[in-house]
């Protein structure tokens, strides 16, 4: 059965694309379940960190399900019936894509969305729209020049061409790399230590890139003084400080 599956481990939550014989495209009911449980995640406090994969080495996601498109094109383009690709760049927890095979179209779209991307040296990035008569929406021309050289990305947008995991690596789209098959191990790993930190200054770390990237320089600078102002103040300041003069794992809030 195609769904999404979910479970949580030492503040992490993993959520796991299963559908397997069709490369784990995503299904509109997968679609809404992706919302569902990113949410859930979210709104938990005990999740520090949010990885998101795919099943099996082959595929993290082909993308939406053709068979489900053909009947219903507008799920293709209307951006409501997407926003779940979009929902982890907005979400307050760190999202990492475990990247463990390849990653188009709507899955391509997730993996830009999160935060951080570790790749399986198997795994591969496409934008194919040009091949099938769509454009490449959902950040493919919006996000994806943000992360990496932008010549680069007009020239895989254009030619519907695909992204090998050195190459992504190299041109630090990809965090990390890794052997095939350990994606999600290495994402854990990364998920683990930043799970030890305070849950507040990640998210503002993350809401503050965010207003980098949407407002420029001078806004992201105003928002580092007030939120550091904010921050200064809470009880996992004291409890940082402390723990490092005691020589100690910090007990974050």
């Amino acid at each position: 059965m195609a769904h999404i599956t979910s479970r949580q481990e030492n503040g992490i939550a993993v959520l796991t694309i299963e559908n397997e014989p069709r490369r784990n495209a995503f299904t509109h009911e997968m679609t809404r379940e992706l919302e569902r449980l990113l949410l859930e995640a979210d709104r938990n406090p005990a999740v520090r960190c949010i990885v998101i994969t795919g099943a099996g080495d082959a595929a993290f996601s082909s993308g939406h399900d053709l068979r489900e498109m053909l009947a219903d094109r507008d799920h293709a383009s209307d951006p409501q019936l997407n926003a779940p690709f979009l929902l982890p760049a907005s979400l307050g927890t760190p999202t990492i894509a475990a990247v463990n095979g390849y990653a188009y179209a709507a899955g391509f779209i997730l993996a830009i969305s999160c935060d951080l991307r570790v790749c399986a040296a198997n795994a591969s990035f496409g934008a194919p729209g040009a091949h099938i008569g769509l454009l490449p929406i959902g950040w493919q021309l919006s996000g994806w020049a943000l992360l990496m050289a932008r010549g680069v990305a007009r020239d895989l947008l254009s030619t519907g061409g695909w992204l090998a995991a050195d190459e992504a690596f190299r041109l630090g789209f990809a965090n990390r790399l890794a052997e095939r098959g350990e994606a999600l191990g290495q994402a854990l790993e990364i998920a683990t230590a930043i799970a030890g930190n305070s849950a507040g200054v990640l998210r503002a770390i993350k809401s503050g890139l965010q207003t980098l990237a949407s407002k420029g320089t001078d806004a992201a600078a105003n928002y580092e003084w007030e939120m550091g102002r904010q921050l200064q103040s809470h009880a996992d300041a004291a409890e940082g400080i402390n723990a490092f003069l005691e020589k100690r794992a910090p007990n974050f809030v």
